[in-house]
């Protein structure tokens, strides 16, 4: 069944079945306002908590975190030319976290800001671009200590999060609307978690609505499993995913002529003739697919092993079906590294990974089948290099694919700092890249496969509990084929370097096990 599911256009008719999604919370009119009635609604919560707990063995916590990051950005996420000059910005998030847990529940309530220091007028009764928001809203019924059932927004990450991940780079991460099943054995060693989302807009009406938010799926289901071996030494994870989407709508549009007569007088008024003046009118019209979805499936497994000195971890993915345009997909990834620590300070870590991309120079293949694989939902900024240069393709289809070969050392000076630097080489899979034109859709350019070199120093500081400091200074030597990938002129593209500084504190408010 889930052959046929994949190799052909799903259908579904779900008009008797809606998840309401709760809207996004949008008030306070100023940021002292805000904040004092985001501390007068905390109390109220963890006074209600409180009354609870005064009558059942429970566990309670309130948490918080503000997040700063001062950057100066030359060339960060896509290089420049001289047309373009470095700039330097501040981003911040907050971030004050509800937990509570019992023998047969678990919930977590999160509220959220995230913001661009200066989006908003210093003086002013109307905060218009940012406001609190629910990041995190759900609750787990736990049927026995093994088992229990998750409901609601939530982060979703496993592993490495190459597939699915948290985006904590990001001020605004990520979460997912879902329902999961959980089961966790008694020791630990094993567990397993199997998911599924229903997205639409809101309000739902009485038919299925048409669906084609950008980034989000309308169907997602997965099914996760770990398990540890020797004394947790080894640890192997497998996951499959399938992900629909909604058939992209086709827009036609249609050039009418309008006549209109036109009558021409004298200068007494008197009619003396006829005119016929002619205007072109454009109408366009959106056909859209709403019940008509493609699905594409995404399978792998990771091993992992750590001794007291080595490290190494195996993981390769294939993902297949549709692309949400009707193409077949048929794409793969594989990722290894190994790791030594030399001594107690200083580790060593070598790596390789590779995402499979299009072959734009087959424009037979393409018309009808991809080949670029696809991260999904996981967290791209560790694992591309710090500045980002490569998150958007490694989520893409449609993407020429790539290679990461990287070497990293770490060094721990104590328990408080770090330092650690990183060595990147990347290279396209193929010699091609896609240049697409009005009159020549499947255009391509020959380039070479290398595309340069990043470097990224990173130090890490953390001078008391729950404080963190980290700052970086990044830097990248393109080549010919990095240019023409970010639409520059070979040669014209000025040094690219991304330098950071952030600072991180998550204070722990109240936890009942202290009371």
């Amino acid at each position: 069944m889930a052959g046929s599911f994949l190799n052909q256009s799903a259908k579904f008719n779900i008009s008797h079945f809606f998840i309401y999604l709760p809207g996004r919370i949008k008030w306070l009119n100023s940021n002292l306002f805000m904040m004092n009635q985001l501390m007068k609604r905390s109390f109220l919560i963890a006074g209600i908590f409180m009354i609870i707990l005064s009558g059942a063995k429970a566990q309670f916590n309130i948490s918080g975190e503000v997040k700063m990051r001062g950057e100066y950005r030359d060339g960060y996420m896509s290089l420049r030319d001289s047309s373009k000059t470095p700039y330097a910005d501040i981003i911040g998030r907050a971030r004050l976290l509800f937990d509570y847990k019992n023998e047969k529940i678990t919930t977590r309530f999160s509220l959220y800001d995230a913001w661009v220091f200066g989006q908003n007028y210093y003086s002013s009764d109307t905060i218009s671009k940012n406001t609190v928001n629910i990041y995190e809203a759900w609750f787990k019924y736990n049927f026995n200590p093994a088992f229990g059932v998750k409901i609601g927004r939530m982060e979703v990450a496993y592993d490495d999060e190459r597939i699915f991940g948290v985006s904590n780079w990001s001020m605004w991460g990520a979460t997912h609307d879902i329902v999961i099943a959980q089961y966790e054995s008694p020791l630990g060693t094993m567990k397993g978690d199997a998911g599924f989302a229903v997205n639409n807009i809101a309000p739902v009406s009485a038919y299925m609505n048409s669906y084609i938010m950008g980034k989000n799926y309308k169907y997602m289901s997965y099914l996760y499993f770990n398990k540890k071996f020797l004394d947790n030494k080894f640890s192997l994870s497998i996951l499959g995913v399938i992900d629909a989407f909604q058939k992209n709508s086709i827009t036609t549009t249609k050039t009418t002529t309008k006549s209109d007569t036109l009558i021409i007088r004298n200068q007494y008024d008197s009619i003396i003739g006829t005119t016929i003046i002619k205007t072109p009118v454009t109408t366009s019209t959106t056909q859209e697919f709403t019940d008509q979805l493609y699905a594409r499936a995404t399978i792998g497994a990771g091993l992992l092993f750590t001794d007291k000195k080595w490290g190494f971890f195996l993981n390769g993915y294939y993902q297949g079906g549709h692309y949400r345009d009707g193409r077949k997909l048929s794409s793969n990834f594989y990722a290894a590294w190994i790791s030594y620590q030399i001594f107690k300070p200083l580790k060593l870590q070598v790596g390789y990974e590779h995402l499979s991309g299009n072959n734009y120079s087959d424009t037979t293949t393409y018309k009808t089948k991809l080949t670029g694989f696809s991260t999904l939902y996981g967290t791209s900024h560790r694992g591309y290099g710090y500045m980002d240069l490569f998150n958007s393709l490694t989520k893409d289809n449609l993407s020429p694919g790539l290679n990461d070969l990287y070497g990293r050392a770490t060094i721990n000076f104590n328990d408080k700092m770090a330092l650690e630097i990183t060595y990147r080489w990347f290279s396209f899979p193929n010699g091609y890249l896609s240049k697409p034109t009005k009159t020549k859709p499947y255009a391509y350019v020959a380039v070479s496969k290398s595309l340069g070199s990043e470097i990224d120093i990173m130090y890490t500081y953390k001078p008391i509990a729950n404080l963190e400091l980290n700052a970086a200074y990044c830097f990248f030597l393109p080549t010919a084929t990095m240019e023409t990938y970010n639409g520059l002129k070979t040669g014209t593209a000025r040094f690219a370097q991304y330098a950071y500084f952030m600072i991180t504190y998550k204070p722990n408010f109240f936890n009942s096990a202290k009371h």
